[in-house]
């Protein structure tokens, strides 16, 4: 990732909607969902490794409009609880294939997302998740992704990332499957405890929230 450009020059978002117009979390939603009380009340405790739910391939939700919405809320809610860019249901306890993708703000709800295309050339990158608390990991993902998803609205829509988003979208849909990021890991030598010293560059502050 390149954080060296001019501060008037924005980079490209690296979660994108490529194509369609799903329901989003947008500003206003965005706002709302992130105040504290709303959080306070709508949070909950994301679960940890060990956990059986995260364990399991989550199953398809049979859920109308609202109801989704309402679950959208409460893992919105509970991933700024927790700091984090990205949040799938079964970390919540719900094992259903829902996750939220919101890295550069994306605010993407993705329904039954599936993993379309990945490039050839991957990265080592390090890599941490809200379910397994203090840790990262050194592991290979593509440095590019494409997803195909349905919105809370029934909608199919493709969402491309590159670099981190990228790495969201394969982290997330992995957690629908039931595999966790440390599964990946070539060894336990590649994980690593989190230093409370640590130096807060840009790649640590997005590896502790993915």
């Amino acid at each position: 990732m390149n954080e060296s450009l001019p501060e008037d020059e924005p980079q490209p978002p690296r979660l994108r909607i490529a194509k369609g117009s799903p329901w989003r979390i947008d500003p206003g939603r965005r706002a709302k969902w992130s105040a504290p009380a709303f959080v306070a009340a709508h949070a909950v405790e994301v679960r940890q490794i060990g956990d059986p739910v995260l364990h399991a391939p989550a199953k398809k939700p049979r859920m109308h409009k609202g109801d989704l919405e309402v679950l959208a809320q409460r893992m919105f809610a509970s991933m700024v609880a927790a700091r984090g860019i990205g949040v799938a249901a079964p970390q919540i306890g719900v094992p259903l294939r829902v996750a939220i993708m919101d890295v550069d703000e994306a605010g993407i709800v993705a329904i039954e997302p599936k993993i379309e295309w990945v490039s050839d050339e991957v990265e080592e990158t390090s890599e941490g998740c809200l379910s397994v608390r203090g840790m990262y990991g050194m592991l290979e993902r593509p440095v590019m992704a494409r997803l195909v998803a349905f919105d809370i609205n029934g909608k199919k829509f493709v969402v491309e990332g590159e670099d981190f988003g990228a790495q969201c979208m394969l982290h997330e849909t992995d957690h629908l499957s039931g595999v966790l990021y440390v599964d990946r890991l070539r060894s336990r030598d590649d994980l690593h405890s989190v230093e409370v010293d640590e130096p807060a560059d840009a790649g640590a502050e997005e590896r502790l929230r993915s």
